[in-house]
């Protein structure tokens, strides 16, 4: 095997990475709405699960269209980008609910 054979899609993997933090970036903030929606909801269980729904049906679509229109590296560097965000995201909120 060369060298070549080895050689990662930097741009793929780069604009998958990306897509990644934008989708959990998206997510973390339909999340925050959904919850802080629920106080004034006349349904919360309804409006928590539709939100959970919505959430997951994006998701869903972007790995899924990754995959289907990408290829695997990519999609595997979006799912990087997604929990690298999520995780300084909560880890942020921790830090900051604690202090």
């Amino acid at each position: 095997m060369t060298a070549e054979g080895l050689a990662l899609p930097w741009p793929a993997l780069a604009s998958g990475l990306v897509v990644g933090m934008l989708l959990a970036a998206t997510y973390l903030w339909l999340l925050t709405r959904s919850v802080r929606s629920l106080a004034h909801a006349r349904h919360p269980t309804r409006r928590l699960l539709l939100g959970s729904l919505i959430r997951l049906l994006m998701v869903g679509a972007v790995f899924g269209g990754m995959l289907h229109v990408g290829n695997v590296p990519q999609a595997l560097a979006a799912v990087v980008g997604f929990v690298m965000v999520r995780t300084v995201v909560v880890r942020w909120r921790i830090a900051r609910e604690a202090a």
